[in-house]
């Protein structure tokens, strides 16, 4: 069966993935939702940072305003998973949070994504990361 990539099967593979993740959070006991995971994430990926900086690569990831963005950090600052002095970063608690997270997630997609081969998943980074360029330049525009 051929499937060719469209706004529905690209809306079900986030779907999918994000069900997935919410899953994983919550059968690794972790309260946080997605939009906190993906904050973290940034963070860990992306400090030491200024906060405007870690925050406006979060709301350009997510979609969503700035001030939605500063309350989430404010949340996980408030919860001890993120610091904020010059720079934001994750604390102790935070990065063990990040990395406990991260591995159930490597585990999980390991076995979901082990029957594709490598070149198709090349294949469809490349396809994937083109489509996202040019849906983020027709936001902008």
């Amino acid at each position: 069966m051929s499937v060719t990539l469209n706004p529905q099967v690209l809306g079900q593979a986030e779907n999918a993935h994000r069900a997935l993740l919410e899953h994983i959070l919550t059968r690794t006991g972790v309260a946080i939702g997605y939009a906190e995971w993906i904050t973290v994430k940034v963070t860990a990926v992306s400090a030491p940072a200024a906060r405007d900086e870690i925050a406006a690569r979060v709301s350009s990831a997510l979609k969503v305003g700035t001030a939605a963005t500063l309350a989430t950090i404010a949340t996980l600052t408030d919860a001890g998973l993120l610091t904020s002095h010059d720079e934001l970063v994750l604390t102790p608690a935070g990065r063990e949070l990040h990395d406990k997270v991260s591995a159930a997630i490597a585990e999980t997609l390991s076995d979901v994504y082990g029957e594709v081969s490598t070149e198709d998943l090349a294949t469809a980074g490349r396809v994937l990361t083109t489509i996202t360029a040019r849906v983020n330049a027709a936001l902008a525009a």
